[in-house]
């Protein structure tokens, strides 16, 4: 994998469990299912914080953390995997809703991809989520994503907020302009986390100013109307 996976926020939605699960909610039971998928998420990240990037959590570790019965996590996840999968996922679906919300805020195309690379790089300025992305990251590369019955979701709506930041701002290509952005911000937030080091003033401004001539570069400049030409008739 190449990506973290928590910041600050509001709890997004809850990522379902999986599409051969027998749990079937009635509205009136959605909310507390959804307590306790992000009871387990929570526990989850707990157990592999404490185990740090050397050994994967057992089953039996996450229920009693999240104090709950195995009849009761069967009724969302299937496994342990797939839970580990979900805790990812989930935090993917944390980063799209602080990047729309920082977003929002923006005035114009520069600032809004200003924002959605440093909200992106906020993973990495607060010790505890880099500790707990590292950890979540582990776990998953140890899993074959395959076998998960959790849709991969958070990927594809962190790279469409910006593709959409970029079409709105008359980008050419904006998907592929995105596909490109997105890689290159993910990659190295990636990469920083892992080495334990921050970017640098120097290299998040250079990563700033690469990002944006090759987004900003392949917006049109509106060219100014044609001078109108004379009519002859009126030449004396």
């Amino acid at each position: 994998m190449t990506d973290a996976v928590c910041v600050p926020g509001d709890v997004p939605p809850v990522i379902p469990g999986g599409r051969q699960l027998r749990r079937i909610p009635k509205p009136r039971r959605q909310a507390s299912y959804d307590d306790e998928v992000k009871l387990l998420i929570r526990a989850a990240q707990a157990v592999m914080v404490r185990k740090g990037r050397t050994e994967q959590p057992r089953l039996a570790e996450i229920v009693r953390e999240a104090g709950m019965s195995n009849q009761a996590f069967y009724r969302h996840f299937r496994s342990r995997d797939d839970v580990i999968v979900a805790t990812y996922e989930q935090g993917l679906l944390a980063i799209h809703e602080y990047l729309e919300h920082q977003v929002r805020k923006a005035p114009d195309l520069e600032s809004r991809l200003v924002a959605w690379i440093d909200g992106v790089l906020a993973q990495i300025r607060d010790p505890e989520l880099s500790e707990l992305s590292r950890a979540v990251i582990w776990n998953v590369e140890q899993i074959a994503r395959t076998k998960s019955e959790i849709r991969p979701v958070g990927h594809e709506r962190i790279a469409g907020l910006l593709g959409s930041v970029l079409a709105d701002g008359g980008v050419v290509e904006p998907e592929r302009t995105a596909l490109f952005i997105h890689t290159l911000v993910m990659g190295l937030t990636t990469t920083y986390m892992t080495s334990g080091e921050p970017p640098t003033d120097q290299a998040h401004e250079h990563l700033l100013a690469f990002c944006l001539s090759g987004a900003i570069g392949s917006t049109p400049t509106p060219t100014a109307p044609a001078a109108a030409c004379p009519d002859p008739s009126t030449d004396k």
